[in-house]
């Protein structure tokens, strides 16, 4: 039932109007026929032709739709076999009809029209003329009784029907083949359309994917931190295209490639460089990446799987099965030579379209931009990090210099530097902060360099013009500074590190947070190492009464914040008890000389005789003797004040060739001491017996002292030199020199 039906539905599809029309004709035949045998009175013979032809033209009509239905391809064929079998019912029909009048002979009109419209002009022609024929011969028995006008007409008519029915048709037919042509070729048109979009569809997702991986590589260029790394990831983006599947780029230096980055850094495929592109004997010359460096212009090749790879692989496996190869020369600029090579593999079956040729070419002058910006930059870190070499070379050459003048500056400044990096960590300084603020610790002083020695090395009270030149030193930095580019953070930090939180420090007067961060914390690292190293005239606090003033002084010399992290972090750190202020060097002590030097023997005077008996713990003196000479006024009043003081030239003379190892004083007039570092067993005996005093009436009276380092001594000058031992230190000096702070100036 269901290929039934699938054959009657191709039947129907295949069927036209025209087939229709026969159809209908042929069932208005057999429906007319019976009814005109009914109608129509008609003798028993007539009767009998009429019965016999309706049964025949049934059944012929029914099998030939039998054929149709079954064979659809032999439809022409029916139709005429059908033709003729029409035309003999028909001229029965006609026969039967004793009636000229009749209008069976229309049937011929219908044959006529039905076959020239199927089958064409000339064929309704043959059908016309065969109707004809059949009709007079139908019709011969009443030729006599006709009209030969009528009988004319109605056979004029069949060629009258079939000519301009035929004329029509073979127009209709030329315009159905001119409507088939024009669809046959617009669907070609179509196709091929329909082809091209496709095509271009194609290309243009192929394309995108490209343009996707130009704009990612473009962007590594802008992130990417070096130029190993944009390399090495540029090459892994462009494997990630779907047509890429190898590629390598190589750094030309000397006609040499000396470095190769691919996308697979673990297991690189290519042999190990170097690769000479001038070196006609290696199989490298003829490769593209070669020929584009030499050209310096891109290189398109075709992959011949007959020919040896020239890709410089370990294993050439890994570059088999591609259809094409670029090389493009990487270049700071259109016009300069190439920096490397950008080497690209694409398996696609047609190769590099000109548009990916055009955007890569952009790619690769992007990325040799790249390179050389990347060179330059390096280039420039290069020259700027010798710059700074330089010039903290330089500036730490004026650090030293200060060092030189003054031997305490040259550890209290390291010392310094690391008191403020323990407390800027401690207060979430960021790290490069805490390096500007530890090279501004160790520069910070360096403004003392215009600072005179009579006052930078004065050691006893200052005057107020000294105070005011001193207080220059941080003004004096900063403007040292401040013009080297690199160094004017760190004079801003060091123009206010003299600055009080209450506001009565210099240079400016700022108080509060309106002190930089930074300057706030050296304040505190520069006021703590006061504390807690010796001066001259001061000995050192201990830590704990170091960390009590700084908690003391918080909020009004120092900032709270940063006394609070100084407390928690200089809590535990170790101090050693040789820092100093006394000369060791002779060109330091050639310096204090200016300062301590008795102006007539050239001794040193009774201000550095205090000096090394309160610094007794550092410099190790053990054994003091005091000179005291009796009756130098009557030796004056005979020989005069000019012999007395040659006497006491003299006699300092003469002591320092007897003691070279030992320091030797004259302090108030006629007193004189000599202090050495081993016990000397002197006597009175031995002074008196000096050539410059044997022949005089003068007399020395001695006395002696063993130095103890832990105990803190007095000097006083009654009528003659007394020194004596006492049990406070710290109070002692804080007695006898009460105009001597802890605060670093």
């Amino acid at each position: 039932m269901f290929f039934l039906k699938k054959h009657w539905k191709k039947v129907i599809d295949g069927a036209t109007e025209v087939d229709l029309t026969f159809l209908l004709l042929r069932v208005f035949s057999l429906v007319g026929g019976i009814a005109w045998l009914l109608i129509v009175p008609l003798s028993p013979v007539e009767k009998t032709i009429v019965i016999k032809a309706l049964v025949w033209f049934s059944i012929y009509s029914v099998l030939c739709y039998l054929v149709i239905f079954c064979k659809p391809e032999l439809l022409e064929k029916v139709y005429l076999t059908s033709l003729f079998l029409d035309i003999i019912f028909l001229s029965n029909l006609v026969h039967a009809e004793t009636n000229f009048e009749s209008s069976f002979f229309l049937g011929y009109y219908l044959l006529i029209c039905l076959h020239t419209i199927y089958f064409g002009l000339n064929f309704g022609l043959v059908v016309a003329v065969v109707s004809a024929c059949c009709y007079v011969i139908s019709i011969f028995p009443m030729l006599t009784e006709i009209e030969w006008t009528d009988l004319a007409m109605r056979i004029g008519f069949l060629f009258f029907i079939a000519i301009p029915v035929g004329l029509l048709t073979e127009k209709v037919k030329r315009d159905k083949k001119k409507v088939e042509y024009f669809n046959r070729t617009l669907e070609t048109k179509v196709a091929q359309r329909t082809n091209k979009i496709g095509t271009l569809l194609d290309q243009e997702r192929y394309l995108r994917e490209i343009m996707n991986t130009v704009a990612h590589i473009n962007k590594l260029l802008i992130t990417t931190p070096n130029i190993v790394s944009l390399l090495e990831s540029s090459c892994t983006r462009f494997v990630q295209h779907g047509h890429y599947d190898f590629c390598w780029i190589g750094l030309l230096e000397n006609d040499e490639i000396h470095s190769v980055h691919t996308s697979d850094t673990a297991s690189n495929p290519l042999v190990a460089p170097p690769y000479k592109i001038q070196d006609t004997s290696g199989v490298f010359y003829q490769s593209s990446a070669a020929q584009c460096l030499r050209d310096n212009q891109i290189v398109i090749r075709e992959i011949d799987p007959k020919k040896p790879n020239q890709t410089p692989c370990l294993n050439p496996e890994k570059v088999t099965g591609f259809q094409a190869v670029i090389s493009l020369p990487l270049r700071a600029h259109q016009s300069a030579p190439p920096l490397g090579v950008l080497t690209i593999y694409t398996w696609r079956k047609e190769g590099f379209e000109p548009e990916e040729k055009e955007m890569l070419d952009e790619l690769a002058g992007d990325i040799g931009f790249a390179i050389d910006s990347f060179r330059q930059k390096e280039a420039i870190t290069k020259l700027t990090a010798e710059r700074t070499a330089n010039y903290e070379e330089t500036i730490f050459s004026f650090a030293d210099m200060i060092e030189q003048r003054d031997t305490y500056t040259a550890g209290h400044t390291e010392r310094v530097a690391q008191y403020c990096e323990k407390i800027a960590r401690e207060m979430g300084i960021e790290l490069e902060e805490i390096k500007n603020l530890y090279k501004a610790a160790i520069l910070h002083d360096i403004g003392k360099i215009a600072t005179p020695d009579s006052v930078l090395l004065k050691p006893g009270k200052l005057t107020s013009l000294d105070y005011d030149l001193i207080k220059l030193h941080a003004f004096a930095g900063y403007e040292m500074l401040s013009k080297i580019e690199m160094y004017q953070e760190l004079a801003v930090i060091i123009h206010h590190h003299h600055e009080r939180h209450d506001g009565k420090g210099y240079p400016d007067g700022l108080k509060g947070d309106e002190i930089p961060l930074l300057s706030r914390i050296m304040v505190v690292g520069d006021a703590f190492d006061a504390m807690t190293t010796n001066r001259i005239y001061k000995a050192k606090k201990e830590l704990p009464e170091a960390l009590a003033e700084l908690q003391a002084l918080s909020g009004s010399q120092f900032h709270p914040e940063v006394v609070k992290a100084a407390v928690k972090v200089l809590a535990n750190i170790k101090i050693s008890n040789t820092i100093n202020q006394l000369p060791v060097s002779n060109l330091e002590k050639k310096r204090f000389s200016y300062f301590f030097n008795d102006m007539l023997t050239g001794l040193y005077n009774e201000d550095y005789l205090k000096i090394v008996l309160n610094n007794l713990d550092i410099n190790h003196y053990v054994c003091l003797h005091m000179l005291h000479l009796l009756k130098v006024p009557e030796y004056n009043k005979h020989h005069g004040w000019a012999r007395g003081n040659a006497l006491f030239k003299e006699l300092a003379a003469e002591l320092q060739t007897s003691f070279p190892e030992a320091l030797v004083f004259r302090a108030y007039g006629n007193d004189f001491a000599i202090i050495s570092k081993k016990h000397l067993a002197l006597d009175s005996k031995t002074f008196n017996a000096f050539s410059c005093i044997r022949s005089t009436e003068i007399e020395i009276e001695l006395h002696h002292i063993d130095l103890l380092s832990e105990k803190a001594y007095t000097i006083d000058k009654l009528e003659r030199l007394e020194i004596l031992a006492l049990n406070n230190r710290q109070q002692t000096l804080s007695e006898m020199y009460p105009d001597q702070g802890h605060i670093s100036i």
